[in-house]
């Protein structure tokens, strides 16, 4: 039973450096009291209580019903538990809020892996948007499936956006679907060369751009695109929040932020509006990934200006590859069907030196790595940087973890990087499938190797890698339960040998990431002096089937005491 530790509540609080499970009637009201739960502490030994009181948005009291009493008074909220279960905010490690607020309001493709489908959305946001004569028709969220390996083509987006220029990234984030407007004002033709790090793909037989740029070569057009006025962005902003404290975060990382992009979290941290604790993870270049040079040292020189009440900017991000199902992520082996490889974006020596002095610069370096080549370079990177520049608390990451070869697998903790998985990924869905052909059966059975990195002693953070992919934690903790496809109750398993317990993957989300992030001292668990982020759901995790998890919902999230969202 998952609530056998009432017993020991006094021995939970002093554990936590602080006293008093026995409190009196001289104890002041609290702001608001929650009684009669299981409230998951989420501290290492995985404590639980009943009652938890909060006062001026941090937690005074965490422990028996009996002793909350004495925080109620005549102005306190009290909140009935009964049934259901109180926890520490989700923490994600890896969200783009900002841009996924945006697909919430642009053409979203739905996630559609049917190009009929796809057909009929596009010709509805035609036929309801109003587009002026020359206007850029902007979307997102296709599905790589859709279309098959070589990806869409022009000719759809001319017949429906009438020769708009028209530009559509794929749920992924690293591929562009444009019309022969967006490439003709981009300059792009049969002439132009793959620029570093991308790929124009181009008709075999004419040489002709086809209308799917990879990687690097999004930015041909993404540079051109009109950006968003400042009340667009604040709007994209509020939304993303939005989906944020609905999914009960309270604290997560946005990675590859410009300097351009992070005016809307600036305005919103001043005026109060920014509902969550956010580390930046800064990147000058955006989509053009392989170009680090000056500006790189020069924003991150800044970053004491991009701090707020909930806001920081100590990171920086670095692509090291893009994804196999394009066969742009690095292999140490090559890809089975034509025996080529994609370079890592960063030869070792190169990767090796910007590590070591962005390491040196006091900055948590945050890697995108998929291929077990482009995961032993950034490994590699790290092993170099700590031993150029000794032990530190940056708190380094590697983020998607798709494919790690078994030598690698316990350098994660050797050089204390934190591993971040998308863990909803580590199901048999049509990607995992998508990859046999490519590299072989072998390897995509070593997908995402969860437990065996945490059985190593390694920091295990969770992400969404939103929009990429759906923002809600408990889809993805599900996953990692069970290895199969959360909207079903069976189904293929996922190499079952990598399931992790519930325990393991929730401290992922809370107190690993807390911890990730350089806020352990302020949330990851819900203890005395600690701020009231905590989120209440309407099932025990604990109590449940795996197969429940992902349907239980958020029925209230607290950021700082603050309710930000609440059920209807």
């Amino acid at each position: 039973m998952h609530r056998n530790l009432f017993s020991t509540l006094t021995t939970i609080v002093m554990l936590a450096g602080l006293s008093g499970c026995q409190q009196t009637t001289s104890e002041p009201a609290a702001d608001q009291v929650f009684l009669h739960g299981g409230v998951y502490v989420a501290d290492q030994e995985h404590h639980w209580a009943e009652a938890v009181a909060v006062t001026d948005g941090a937690i005074v009291f965490v422990g028996s019903d009996e002793d909350a009493q004495a925080y109620i008074g005549a102005s306190t909220a009290v909140t009935d538990l009964t049934g259901k279960m109180l926890m520490p905010g989700f923490h994600d490690g890896h969200a783009h809020v900002l841009d996924g607020g945006q697909t919430l309001n642009i053409c979203n493709l739905e996630d559609s892996n049917d190009s009929e489908k796809i057909r009929a959305i596009l010709i509805a946001c035609r036929d309801t948007r109003n587009y002026g004569a020359d206007a850029w028709v902007i979307g997102s969220q296709w599905q790589l499936s859709a279309f098959g390996p070589s990806g869409p083509t022009k000719d759809i987006l001319d017949e429906v956006f009438s020769g708009r220029p028209a530009v559509f990234v794929d749920s992924f984030h690293h591929n562009s679907w444009v019309s022969s407007k967006a490439l003709e004002l981009a300059g792009i033709d049969a002439t132009t060369p793959n620029p570093e790090g991308g790929v124009i793909v181009k008709d075999p037989e004419t040489g002709e751009p086809t209308g799917t740029l990879r990687e690097a070569a999004m930015a041909l057009v993404a540079d051109i695109v009109p950006q968003p006025t400042a009340e667009q962005a604040a709007a994209n902003l509020a939304s993303g929040l939005a989906e944020a404290a609905r999914f009960g975060i309270t604290a997560y990382i946005e990675p590859g932020m410009k300097e351009a992009s992070l005016q809307p979290y600036l305005e919103a941290d001043k005026n109060g509006t920014l509902t969550s604790r956010v580390l930046i993870s800064l990147s000058p270049i955006g989509l053009k990934i392989a170009a680090f040079g000056s500006e790189i040292y020069d924003l991150v020189a800044k970053r004491d200006a991009f701090k707020g009440k909930y806001l920081s900017a100590n990171s920086v991000k670095v692509f090291m590859d893009g994804v196999i199902e394009t066969r742009t992520s690095n292999m140490i082996e090559p890809y089975d069907d034509d025996q080529s490889n994609f370079n890592t974006f960063y030869d070792q020596e190169t990767a090796n030196h910007l590590y070591q002095k962005l390491d040196k610069l006091g900055l948590q370096i945050h890697t995108h790595a998929i291929g077990d080549g482009a995961i032993r370079t950034a490994l590699n990177a790290y092993q170099f940087a700590l031993e150029q520049n000794g032990p530190n608390d940056n708190r380094h990451q590697i983020v998607h973890l798709q494919l790690i070869d078994e030598t690698d697998i316990p350098r994660f903790t050797e050089l204390n990087v934190a591993a971040n998985f998308q863990a909803l990924w580590a199901y048999p869905d049509e990607y995992v499938y998508l990859a046999v052909p490519m590299i072989g059966q072998q390897r995509v059975d070593n997908f995402y190797r969860i437990k065996s990195v945490v059985d190593t002693g390694a920091l295990l953070v969770g992400g969404s890698d939103w929009p990429v992919s759906s923002m809600n934690p408990l889809d993805a903790i599900e996953v990692a339960v069970r290895r199969q496809d959360p909207a079903t109750d069976d189904g293929p398993i996922h190499a079952p040998s990598e399931r992790v317990d519930l325990a393991t993957i929730l401290d992922a989300y809370t107190r690993n990431g807390a911890y990730l992030m350089h806020l352990e001292d302020k949330t990851g668990t819900v203890e005395v002096g600690k701020r009231a982020d905590l989120i209440v759901l309407n099932n025990n995790l604990f109590e449940i089937p795996a197969t429940k998890i992902n349907e239980t919902k958020v029925l209230l999230t607290l950021m700082d005491g603050k309710k930000i969202y609440q059920a209807e």
